[in-house]
């Protein structure tokens, strides 16, 4: 009977530790990758085209555009003209994040670009939470303002592939913890005790921040804790 309710404590202290590791998504909004060249050519205006990035929450993210999804993509590109990473309805929960351009490539090679003239926000006021990298009516295409020549947009070409990656981040997220405090050690022939039960053999699946997955390492330690803890409570009551 002891061992059942044992039992019963750390598979529901298993079950609550698995629940809470799993939280909903509170939000999900796609990011899509809006291009023509200098000639209005490799056309692409809106999601569902290319290829798509579904955004959830803070992680690392990629959207591309190559010669089968874009309008008129005859040749190489002649240039950038308008250049932009559109996250549709974005700008509301993403405003107090930090999001960051980190690689633009054309057929796989890495383009250049200055992050310092890159644009983010809501800059058409639209609500959608853009990336401006180039657009020739923006900001990065007026010769009077700073963040003029992000790029060099007219020797830009990519014949088969365009490519931007870039980052969303809490600046919050990396806050340190308070310390909790330390638990009652329990008696050497209580831990002993404890210390015979043999937790099931974890599998090689890591714990995913993402998708906010718990091994099997970590629920096997769950259980056994739990274990030792009704038993030293089932003891001292007695």
């Amino acid at each position: 009977m002891k061992l059942r309710r044992i039992a019963a404590v750390a598979a529901a202290s298993a079950m609550a530790l698995s629940v809470a590791a799993v939280p909903a998504s509170a939000y999900e909004y796609t990011a899509f990758l809006m291009f023509t060249d200098i000639d209005w050519l490799w056309g692409n205006w809106d999601a569902g085209k290319a290829t798509d990035a579904t955004i959830t929450g803070p992680g690392t993210y990629t959207v591309s555009l190559d010669n089968t999804q874009a309008e008129n993509a005859m040749s190489a590109t002649n240039g950038a003209n308008v250049f932009c990473v559109d996250i549709i309805g974005g700008y509301a929960d993403l405003a107090d994040l930090d999001v960051t351009l980190d690689s633009v490539k054309a057929d796989g090679v890495d383009v250049p670009f200055d992050p310092e003239k890159i644009c983010y926000g809501d800059i058409e006021e639209k609500g959608n939470y853009r990336i401006e990298i180039q657009n020739a009516y923006g900001l990065t295409g007026d010769m009077s303002d700073p963040h003029y020549g992000a790029i060099d947009a007219a020797s830009f070409s990519a014949a088969e592939k365009i490519e931007v990656t870039f980052t969303i981040s809490d600046p919050n997220g990396a806050a340190a913890e308070e310390a909790a405090p330390a638990e009652e050690s329990a008696p050497a022939e209580e831990t002993a005790a404890v210390e015979t039960t043999e937790a099931p053999a974890a599998d090689t699946t890591t714990t995913s921040t993402a998708t906010g997955n718990t091994s099997a390492a970590a629920l096997a330690g769950v259980m056994v804790t739990a274990a030792a803890a009704a038993l030293i409570a089932k003891k001292r009551s007695k």
